[in-house]
């Protein structure tokens, strides 16, 4: 007897804290127990209990099963703004891929072979078979757009030159690793454009630029390009965020040499890097979170 099939202890281990955590964030968007039991196919009782159980502790159990507690919450938050825009089948194929992701790159193989231990040690069954159906990196970039282009003034903060949202992997060491779109948002208008998809390596600079700050600050996964504008820096200052200034600069490889030098000089993280620009170079405002949504979230405070 071979014991639990690799989806079996998907469902028995990881789903059940995913429904935890999801039962709260959209709690916490506004919904009430019984539209999140409807939508999670549970009884209201069971959504309940799933309540008084705090995310922390879901958080605790997967990562006790080897799961990196970030990159759960970034998928747990991309899959609440799903289902906030009734994306359903944006849902089901997020949540898919992700599932399938952590099979196959063998999270669940040393926990797999404890419960049951007629599992082959040199098994490669999950390697083979499970695809992972979407990139929860590239995900995060496109709902971070959707937020950006469905705000009534999202449009106002596009720089001249365009923009980049990026997310990275913890492990994130070249602009290869991180998610962005292959070609800038644009302001056409009074609305926002993308150039372009979403991809690993999509953006070379702002990749670049959210590397240098998570080498120091490896909390920081996500950066978003915005205008510069004076009444930003101050409103974001004002909400209590940590703006740092650079620049201005005499070229580009003077700009990175600067911002080296003061992330280094950095003892908290930084929530926004306001650049004054210089030769050639257009004066923007990077602005960085975990995630992109919450960086996108952050940028619009400029405007709301």
């Amino acid at each position: 007897m071979v014991g639990l099939l690799p989806h079996e202890l998907v469902s028995e281990l990881i789903v059940p804290e995913l429904r935890g955590l999801l039962a709260h964030k959209l709690s916490e968007k506004g919904f009430g127990q019984l539209r999140i039991s409807k939508f999670l196919g549970i009884s209201q009782p069971m959504v309940s209990k799933y309540m008084s159980i705090g995310p922390p502790e879901y958080l605790k159990r997967l990562e006790s099963l080897g799961l990196d507690t970030n990159e759960v919450m970034r998928t747990v938050e991309i899959l609440v703004e799903k289902v906030a825009n009734e994306n359903y089948h944006g849902y089901l194929e997020l949540m898919s891929g992700f599932l399938n992701s952590l099979l196959r790159r063998g999270l669940l193989c040393e926990t797999h072979k404890k419960i049951s231990p007629n599992v082959p040690r040199d098994c490669e069954v999950c390697f083979k078979l499970f695809e992972e159906v979407s990139d929860p990196y590239v995900e995060e970039v496109k709902v971070a757009y959707e937020i950006l282009s469905f705000h009534p003034k999202g449009y106002e903060i596009v720089p001249e030159v365009g923009m980049n949202i990026v997310s990275a992997p913890p492990n994130a060491k070249d602009f290869r690793d991180v998610a962005g779109f292959s070609g800038r948002i644009v302001r056409s208008n009074n609305k926002v454009v993308a150039v372009g998809e979403p991809v690993k390596g999509g953006s070379k600079h702002t990749a670049s630029i959210l590397l240098k700050i998570m080498s120091k600050f490896p909390n920081i996964r996500a950066a978003v390009v915005i205008k510069y504008d004076d009444k930003c820096i101050s409103r974001l200052s004002s909400a209590g965020l940590n703006v740092v200034n650079t620049g201005p600069h005499q070229s580009i490889n003077a700009f990175f040499t600067s911002l080296e030098r003061v992330v280094s000089e950095l003892s908290k993280e930084p929530d926004a890097v306001a650049d004054a620009g210089g030769l050639g170079i257009e004066p923007v405002i990077y602005v960085f979170s975990l995630s992109a949504i919450n960086a996108v979230k952050k940028a619009l405070m400029c405007v709301e």
